[in-house]
């Protein structure tokens, strides 16, 4: 698909409800991201850029996060009209987000290697245990993690 447009954003708008009424957090955000390209979301603190990010993906506090407001379309689907079970299989496996701060994303009292498995059996019901073991190593090792076997099983103070 290098070349053609995988997600689109037109107008996006973000509400929050409150108990002073509804705040807009985000107002008319516009983007493609097309096949090949990286394409870096940046701004202020407080901008909107995770919260934007959070509604495509349809991760936002329920109910009073919503895009109220403009499309978004992955791969031609228009995926503010799906189910929570469709967007369910999505995420993860053809879209996924980087958190601000990463350092935070791990469960301390979890090896970081059972924290990837578990990600991978979630998305791939039919990975084993110890094929998602074999498949997180590997990824490990892609990354440039030195020592993946052993590396499976420390904890994320421990990198």
């Amino acid at each position: 698909m290098t070349g053609s447009t995988l997600l689109s954003l037109d107008q996006v708008q973000v509400v929050f409800e409150t108990e002073q009424g509804p705040v807009q957090a985000v107002r008319g955000v516009s983007l493609d991201v097309r096949g090949g390209e990286c394409v870096a979301v940046v701004g202020e603190s407080g901008s909107g850029k995770s919260v934007t990010v959070l509604g495509v993906m349809g991760l936002l506090p329920k109910p009073a996060g919503r895009i109220e407001e403009g499309e978004v379309w992955l791969e031609g689907q228009n995926i503010l009209e799906m189910s929570e079970k469709s967007m369910g299989a999505i995420r993860g496996n053809r879209m996924a987000m980087v958190f601000q701060d990463p350092m935070t994303s791990l469960n301390p009292v979890f090896t970081v290697g059972d924290q990837i498995a578990e990600a991978l059996q979630v998305h791939d019901t039919d990975l084993s245990k110890g094929a998602a073991r074999q498949r997180t190593v590997e990824l490990l090792d892609a990354v440039g993690i030195a020592e993946p076997e052993t590396r499976f099983d420390q904890y994320p103070h421990q990198y």
